[in-house]
């Protein structure tokens, strides 16, 4: 069963095309299930410049209700990619309280106290090691992990360095964040998007993978589609590789709960863009 449960819209500034184009590309790729989750809003006009505002969550919810309706070839699940950032705890929590949000993707883009914004690709700082570095971002994850709002953990190792992995520096943190996400009953997004950015790799990179399964946590696919043409970027490749994990399992959303689902097979027919 083909899904995508991470794809974004023009609501965030930084994305292009209609949402019926991401709808009619998963269709015409043979997907079953994909889940809109778009960049959630955050108070204080926080990074207004990459999400939603606070106004727009009842037009994208909306817009997300007259899609399931017009397109009945394809299940579409209602889905926000929820930015962790220290403070906002309690804003999340009444702002995912108040609306019916099947998949919650944690995120974590800014770490407080970080220059330039706190903005987490910023993570070049000559006077101390990348472990510290890497730390930082990866305490965030796990305080974020400890609220119990969210229920898929996004792009684990999204600041990852091709010459420093996570697990050749902090393999210690990275097992107690997966320890906390398996207690949580998360599952572990594999997202597609670093294949087509300089990192050229999935994210978490596969190294990761065995630890997954090893914790018992199941993941779903992401492609992080920023463009209507990268829905279900280059899954099949990536869920062959996947799939050859003992143990690792990939799951959709039925009523709540994560339930096994196979890996996709054939042939890939998803371009790069």
């Amino acid at each position: 069963m083909k899904l995508d449960y991470h794809i974004h819209t023009k609501l965030c500034k930084h994305a292009t095309g209609e949402m019926e184009e991401y709808v009619e590309q998963a269709i015409e790729k043979g997907f079953k299930e994909i889940a809109f989750t778009d960049h959630i809003p955050l108070p204080q006009a926080f990074d207004l410049a990459h999400r939603m505002e606070l106004q727009q969550i009842d037009d994208y919810l909306n817009s997300i209700e007259k899609l399931r309706v017009r397109y009945r070839e394809v299940s579409i699940l209602t889905g926000i990619e929820a930015d962790f950032y220290d403070g906002f705890e309690d804003f999340l929590d009444a702002f995912l309280s108040r609306h019916p949000f099947e998949i919650v993707i944690l995120s974590v883009h800014f770490v407080r106290h970080w220059p330039k914004g706190n903005w987490a690709f910023s993570y070049y700082f000559p006077d101390r090691a990348i472990a510290e570095i890497y730390s930082d971002y990866l305490q965030a994850i796990m305080r974020g992990i400890q609220t119990g709002l969210f229920n898929v953990l996004g792009h684990l190792d999204l600041i990852k360095r091709d010459d420093a992995r996570l697990l050749d520096h902090n393999e210690t943190e990275v097992r107690e964040l997966l320890q906390l996400a398996a207690r949580q009953q998360m599952a572990v997004e594999i997202n597609t998007s670093g294949l087509r950015k300089e990192i050229g790799e999935p994210y978490p990179h596969q190294t990761i993978w065995p630890l997954l399964a090893e914790y018992q946590l199941p993941v779903v696919m992401g492609s992080d589609a920023h463009a209507p043409g990268q829905v279900g970027f280059d899954f099949t490749n990536m869920e062959r590789a996947l799939s050859q994990i003992g143990g690792l399992q990939k799951v959709r959303l039925i009523n709540g709960y994560f339930k096994p689902v196979e890996w996709a097979k054939g042939k890939e027919v998803v371009k790069p863009v």
